[in-house]
Formats: structure tokens, C-alpha cells, sequence
């Protein structure tokens, strides 16, 4: 009686350990350290994805997506040197979650002033154009010398994609005006399952061990 109940306790403690990791990675929010604010320091120690056209004189784009399984963030640059004169692209970032692409618009990005940041609207156009309401974006204009371009950050809510929030997907972006490359968020940390079959096979193995140790004891 005393082993069963025993075993049960051990189970109880596994189950109990898998759903807190679980439920604290799944609350982990920002932990990239990202400000949706138009000062892009936070993007330099972040992975990036170079994007280029395969003409000759076509400026080398660059992005980075990232997810912490609550929201998806997005950077893109027109100009990866900050030297070329490539306005921004408002139209058609494809965002791919799980098996959905999201074809996704850039409203309120026509009028920034040079050299400002300006707070602008994402418009999911996948099934009718709906403002992505949850998901703060801004753009930041660069004027000079004659030649400009823009650089967005966003931060992206799966609400606003009618999607679940997990990390544990396939998550990509492309920009087909700017070049075919596919800039891939990969994630699911395996971190929360190990450690619950950790859990678990503690709990089944002092479950076959309890009999070796009685006999131990009683000699």
C-alpha cells in the first residue's frame, strides 16, 4: 500500500514539474530584450538574414524573425550597408505560421517625415484587409545625401493571426518584391519535455526499485 501510494506521489511531483516549466516558458514574454520604439540596438546581436534580388545593382536587404511562443518579432531593413536608396516596402510580407501563409500589408507608411520614426498599421490581407490591431509596429525613414531608405520592427501577436501561440511551429517570412530569400524562425525549445520524462522516469524507476530496497532493509 505504502509503495502505491508512493509511486502515486512520484507521478503527482512529475506531472506537476512538466505543467510549471510548461506554463513559465509559455508566459516568457520579450525575453529578446525588444522595444518596438525605432531604436534598432536591439537588433544587433540578433541573427540576420541577408535578402537580394539576383540583378546586378540590386541592394543587399536584410531581416530577422524571431518568436518566444507568444509573439512573433520582425525586423527588415532596405539597406543593409545604410548606404542605398531603396524606399521602404509596404507590400506583401509573407508570413507563414504553421500551414498559413499571412500576406501582409503596411498602412500609415507613405508620409514619414526624413530621418523620423513613425507608428504604422499591419493589415492582414490573407481574407479581406484586417487590421492587425495587437501587433505594434514603426518604420523609420532615412533621408540623405539625396538617397533613402526605410528600416520596420514589429511585434507580432498570433492573436491577430487567428493562430495558437506556442513556440513549437514553423514560422517563416518572405518579401517577394525584394528577393525570394525565406527568412525562417525556427524554434520549440525541447527544454520542458526532458525534463517532464526526466520526471517520469524517476517515478518509474524508484517504482521497481522499492521492492529491492524493502528486502534490503528487512535482512
Amino acid at each position: 500500500m505504502m509503495r502505491k501510494m508512493f509511486f502515486a506521489l512520484m507521478i503527482a511531483v512529475g506531472l506537476i514539474s512538466c505543467s510549471s516549466v510548461l506554463i513559465t516558458q509559455a508566459a516568457e514574454t520579450n525575453k529578446f530584450g525588444i522595444k518596438i520604439d525605432g531604436n534598432f540596438d536591439d537588433w544587433k546581436d540578433k541573427p540576420m538574414t541577408d535578402i537580394k534580388n539576383p540583378w546586378n545593382g540590386d541592394p543587399v536587404k536584410q531581416a530577422s524573425l524571431l518568436t518566444d511562443g507568444k509573439y512573433i518579432y520582425y525586423y527588415i531593413t532596405m539597406s543593409k550597408t545604410g548606404r542605398d536608396n531603396y524606399p521602404f516596402q509596404v507590400n506583401d510580407h509573407q508570413l507563414t505560421v504553421g500551414n498559413k501563409m499571412h500576406s501582409i500589408y503596411i498602412k500609415r507608411a507613405y508620409d514619414i517625415p526624413a530621418n523620423k520614426t513613425k507608428k504604422v498599421m499591419l493589415v492582414d490581407t490573407s481574407g479581406g484587409d484586417v487590421p492587425m490591431v495587437h501587433s505594434p509596429a514603426v518604420i523609420h525613414r532615412y533621408v540623405k545625401n539625396g538617397k533613402e531608405y526605410g528600416t520596420m520592427e514589429a511585434r507580432i501577436s498570433f492573436s491577430d493571426l487567428k493562430a495558437v501561440p506556442t513556440d513549437a511551429q514553423h514560422i517563416s517570412i518572405k518579401v517577394p518584391l525584394i528577393g525570394s530569400t525565406v527568412v525562417t524562425a525556427e524554434s520549440g525549445s525541447t527544454g520542458p519535455i526532458v525534463l517532464a520524462i526526466v520526471g517520469l522516469l524517476i517515478a518509474i524507476l524508484s517504482f521497481f526499485s522499492l521492492p529491492k530496497l524493502k528486502r534490503v532493509l528487512t535482512k
